[in-house]
């Protein structure tokens, strides 16, 4: 949860969104708006981007399961369930992609990857619970271990081709989903962490510069 009000959380998302490509995330400190914020003052740099962040990330979710709550229990089936979960997930995503990408570059070069990490197993935990997942003990993180893996593949995906298509990606979902079922789960342990891998590579070699 958020550790500010929600008068406090809307006026800082509400700038976010509206100013992200202003702000100077390497000195996200220094920000005049932020820094007009007497609750944000006491923070330094990185525990004022894992803050923003978080409440970013936080209200990405709450956009995903209000455009989910409704629709998901008529969904049967578990595999349906988890495909139309990912691709709402994506949806909402794409339209908070720089911003999304924004912060990832950000927390990756500021020591925080357990925040990214925590990101992307949330997502999948999201997931299997709307899923009326009702897994225990080992099973339990298993599950959200390979969706976690699913999901970062694509994500990574929609990083590096600018011009994919809902239909695109819908496509990429069911062939993922395909293979997992067809595939060990000790192979997909290996494949989420050359993913994970894959992933900080690719935002090692991004220069993060003003607002990106």
């Amino acid at each position: 949860m958020s550790d500010f009000t929600k008068l406090q959380n809307d006026k800082i998302l509400n700038y976010l969104y509206k100013n992200f490509k202003k702000i100077d995330f390497d000195f996200i400190d220094q920000n005049i708006f932020l820094k007009k914020l007497n609750y944000l003052n006491f923070f330094d740099k990185q525990d004022l981007l894992v803050k923003i962040s978080r409440l970013f990330f936080e209200d990405l979710d709450k956009k995903f399961l209000k455009e989910i709550k409704s629709k998901i229990n008529k969904i049967s089936k578990t595999n349906e369930k988890i495909s139309f979960l990912l691709n709402k997930r994506f949806q909402i995503e794409r339209k908070n992609k720089e911003l999304i990408k924004t912060f990832l570059i950000h927390l990756i070069k500021n020591n925080s990857t357990n925040k990214v990490l925590n990101y992307i197993y949330s997502v999948s935990d999201i997931i299997w619970k709307y899923s009326n997942d009702r897994s225990v003990d080992f099973n339990y993180y298993t599950k959200r271990l390979i969706l976690s893996s699913v999901y970062l593949k694509i994500l990574m995906l929609t990083f590096y081709n600018e011009n994919l298509t809902h239909k695109d990606i819908d496509k990429e979902i069911q062939k993922t989903l395909e293979h997992v079922r067809k595939i060990s789960q000790l192979k997909i342990k290996f494949d989420f962490l050359k993913n994970i891998n894959d992933f900080f590579s690719f935002f090692s070699t991004q220069k993060a510069g003003r607002g990106f």
